[in-house]
């Protein structure tokens, strides 16, 4: 008999000891007793509420007291200050939830309540807060696009580029009605909204007379400067603009004494340039400018002023720019 019943025993312990070991593993809710000896509301009345409150929920309600922490999903510690039965009429409930860990805290008065009614009223109060935290966390909200990036506008003086540019021109001046054709190569100063070009090169004409030919030569060099203004892939610059140069001028013919001379030009005028595609380190680009010469210099065929550098002036200018736009 004895014999039998050690074998029964072993049987039964075979069979609850993973039944235990499975209960052991399953998530639970653990409550932590206030700290205070006194306290306004029965706790073991609370208790009893609250797992019939949650009753049939996961995880299971509830272990009370300190444990080891390892099956513990959610965890309602009650806080009451100060601890006075008689003047403590406020319990502080924390919930913690283990995944994904978040806490929610939530204070619960129970100073217009009689005694018997404030286990109850304490219990739904938690079973609310312990539904609320048990809810998956809201999804965070999708991330809004970055705003578009404005350009900004650099200040003057805050960066300076350098932009080059070479091009083909046109010069009339029409106190003689003549024209020069020539090149010039130019540099540009840019910060912000205002520029300043400086521009060199040579333009030369060659006029015709019955009695031989008038042979021009400019080499000149010429200073820009005023606001830029951009205008989507456009940069348009406007402003004053001055040319020193010195021009020779000579004479051919086999019929009548020749000569030749030379000496200082300037004028002075104003100058629209625009440059395109912007952005860009190589594009189009010309100006179109427009005054009056200070200081001439005319030429004389039979007496008689015939060529020369003198009077309203225009030039047209169009060529290539590189560098950053």
């Amino acid at each position: 008999m004895p014999a039998l019943r050690r074998g029964v025993l072993a049987l039964v312990a075979a069979v609850i000891a993973p039944i235990t070991a499975r209960a052991a593993d399953l998530p639970v809710i653990r409550i932590f007793p206030p700290a205070c000896e006194a306290s306004p509301v029965s706790f073991d009345d609370f208790v009893d509420t609250l797992r019939v409150e949650l009753a049939g929920r996961q995880p299971h309600c509830c272990v009370v007291g300190p444990g080891d922490g390892a099956g513990d999903a959610i965890k309602v510690t009650l806080s009451i200050e100060p601890c006075d039965a008689t003047a403590a009429q406020q319990i502080d409930v924390v919930v913690d939830v283990a995944n994904p860990p978040r806490t929610m805290q939530r204070p619960v008065s129970l100073a217009d309540l009689p005694p018997e009614a404030r286990p109850r009223a304490l219990a739904l109060a938690v079973a609310e807060l312990i539904r609320e935290a048990g809810e998956s966390a809201p999804p965070p909200p999708p991330a809004l696009p970055p705003p578009p990036e404005t350009k900004r506008e650099r200040a003057f003086g805050e960066r300076i580029d350098v932009i080059g540019s070479v091009a083909g021109e046109m010069r009339h001046y029409f106190g003689h009605g003549t024209t020069l054709w020539g090149a010039r190569l130019g540099i540009t100063l840019w910060s912000g909204r205002w520029q300043a070009t400086a521009d060199a090169g040579a333009a030369a004409n060659q006029s015709q007379f019955s009695v031989g030919d008038v042979d021009i030569l400019l080499a000149s060099g010429a200073l820009f400067a005023g606001p830029r203004f951009v205008a989507g892939p456009v940069a348009i610059d406007i402003g004053p603009t001055g040319t020193f140069g010195w021009a020779r001028i000579t004479g051919q013919s086999t019929d009548v004494r020749t000569g030749e001379g030379s000496a200082l030009v300037v004028t002075a005028g104003l100058r629209a340039a625009v440059e395109g595609p912007t952005g860009h380190i190589i594009g189009l680009g010309g100006w179109l400018e427009a005054g009056l010469t200070v200081r001439r210099l005319d030429a004389q065929v039979q007496g008689q002023d015939a060529a020369g550098i003198s009077g309203p002036y225009l030039l047209i200018a169009a060529g290539g720019r590189f560098g950053p736009g």
